[in-house]
C-alpha cells in the first residue's frame, strides 16, 4: 500500500510539472522545432505599420516579448515537439498579421494525422482551444480566403502565435485538488487497514 501511495504521489507531481505555457524568445523555444523560424520582438511590433497588426495584438494579449510567425507568408509551418514521447496541445493565441483568412490546424502523432480544424483569424488575437491529446507535432497552413485589413500598413498571409499551452489536465476538477483527494482516500484506507490489524492482534 505504501508503494502505491508513493507511486501515485510521484505521478501527480510529474503531471503537474509537465504542464507549461510556451512563450517565444528571440531564438524560439526549446520545446518545439519550427520548420520555418521567424520571431518578432515587441520593440518592432510596437512601431510603425506593425502597431495595428496581429503581431502586436498577440504580444499584447499574451504579455509576451516575442511571437513566432510564418516569414515570407510561408504556406505551411510545422511545430515539432522536442520532448520525450508525446504532448497534449491545449491551446494557443494566434492572429492574422495583416488581415483575415481561414487557417487549417493539424495535429500529428508520429507523422499520422490525428486531428484537424479550421480557424478563422483576423488581426485581433484569439485563442484556439484544441484539447488534442498525444501529439508529436502540429502544423498551421494558410487559407485561400485572405482579405487584407485596410487599417494596417502591411499585407500578406502572415500569422502570429504565442502562449502555446501544453500538457494541462482537461478535467473540470483542478489536478491538485483531484490528486489530494485521491491521496487522502488512499491514506484513509491505509489507516483503516492498520486499525483493523491492531484489533485483530488485541
Amino acid at each position: 500500500m505504501r508503494k502505491l501511495l508513493l507511486a501515485t504521489l510521484l505521478f501527480c507531481v510529474s503531471s503537474l510539472t509537465q504542464a507549461a505555457t510556451i512563450n517565444f524568445t528571440a531564438t524560439g523555444t526549446p520545446t518545439f522545432n519550427l520548420s520555418h523560424n521567424y520571431f518578432m520582438d515587441r520593440n518592432t511590433a510596437s512601431n510603425g505599420i506593425y502597431l495595428n497588426s496581429g503581431y502586436y495584438s498577440v504580444m499584447d494579449a499574451t504579455n509576451g516579448d516575442y511571437v513566432a510567425y510564418n516569414g515570407h507568408a510561408t504556406p505551411l509551418v510545422s511545430f515539432n515537439y522536442t520532448g520525450a514521447g508525446a504532448f497534449d496541445l491545449n491551446s494557443f493565441v494566434i492572429a492574422g498579421a495583416w488581415g483575415s483568412q481561414t487557417l487549417t490546424i493539424r495535429g500529428y502523432t508520429d507523422a499520422v494525422l490525428t486531428y484537424t480544424a479550421e480557424l478563422f483569424v483576423d488581426t485581433a488575437a484569439r485563442v484556439f482551444q484544441a484539447d488534442w491529446l498525444g501529439l508529436t507535432s502540429f502544423s498551421i497552413a494558410t487559407g485561400n480566403d485572405y482579405v487584407n485589413d485596410p487599417n494596417v500598413g502591411g499585407g500578406g498571409q502572415h500569422w502570429a502565435i504565442n502562449a502555446i499551452r501544453i500538457n494541462e489536465a482537461l478535467s473540470e476538477v483542478p489536478l491538485p485538488a483531484a490528486a489530494w483527494m485521491f491521496l487522502a482516500g488512499i491514506a484513509g484506507a491505509l489507516g483503516l487497514r492498520r486499525k483493523a490489524a491492531r484489533k485483530a492482534i488485541a
